[in-house]
């Protein structure tokens, strides 16, 4: 019976061991999921097309806000039982969303520093609150929107398809060339999160952790300038009742809630 309850008691100890060890350093890998809100969006037009005013300033809020599979590997170290900070890239392949008239597929990479603070006791599970700051370099894949995903187009277009053409007037001429979809330069934006999360122990030096995170971009961001969309092929001189034109598309206040899991190592 003695023995028994020696080896419940080591079990004990073994599995409420701190989830990072002091003065040790570690690795983590985590994907999992972003979803965004709060994101607006700030255009102009040429005046040539259903908006009338092309001086006015219109902001909007996104039809469909960025979502998309998010991905970081991170390397860290425990200061002591409790106090941890991180390094980390970050990859997310293909944010998606939909902005007045234009689907964005936007491709992020960048990288990040955390501070995370351990509740450790007496279980096997460690929960811990952290903090970030960092960049991304974010690319958009800029393409025509559809009646189902645009207010505008659903509200103001006609049949489609759509065709994507530059411009540099909110007009195009029967020679203008539609394209299938756009590049946007590349922007780095600075980033930040907050969050909670859980670690528990699963194995030698080995822990399995789930993060929610709730955070945004500092900075507003224009991937879309001089573009247009239409119902008429190219070939044709695209009237003003055919088009919906955009000098530029400002995206701002884009904040966003993600939730990870992954492993963590130390060594």
């Amino acid at each position: 019976m003695k023995k028994l309850s020696l080896i419940a008691l080591l079990s004990t100890v073994s599995l409420s061991a701190f989830a990072v060890e002091p003065c040790k350093p570690y690795m983590s890998v985590n994907a999992g999921y972003a979803w965004g809100f709060n994101g607006k969006s700030t255009y102009t037009t040429y005046g040539a097309n259903f908006i009338k005013n092309s001086t006015k300033i219109y902001t909007t809020s996104f039809d469909k806000q960025p979502q998309g599979i998010i991905t970081n590997i991170n390397l860290g170290y425990g200061f002591n039982d409790a106090m941890r900070a991180e390094i980390g890239l970050d990859w997310n392949p293909k944010m998606k969303s939909t902005v007045n008239v234009f689907n964005l597929e936007v491709k992020e990479i960048g990288s990040h520093g955390t501070v995370a603070y351990d509740f450790n006791n007496n279980t096997a599970v460690t929960p811990f609150l952290f903090g970030s700051l960092g960049f991304v370099s974010a690319e958009a894949t800029i393409k025509p929107s559809t009646n189902a995903e645009s207010s505008m187009l659903s509200a103001n277009a006609g049949i489609p398809p759509y065709y994507l053409y530059n411009t540099t007037d909110g007009n195009t001429t029967a020679a203008s060339v539609s394209i299938t979809s756009k590049k946007s330069a590349t922007k780095t934006l600075m980033t930040y999160k907050v969050g909670m999360g859980l670690a528990m122990k699963a194995g030698q030096d080995i822990d399995l952790e789930v993060r929610y995170g709730l955070g945004g971009k500092t900075q507003s961001w224009t991937p879309i300038t001089d573009l247009m969309v239409s119902t008429t092929a190219q070939g044709t001189a695209v009237t003003t009742a055919d088009e919906l034109s955009a000098r530029s598309v400002v995206l701002k206040n884009m904040m966003e809630h993600s939730v990870t899991a992954g492993v963590r190592f130390t060594f």
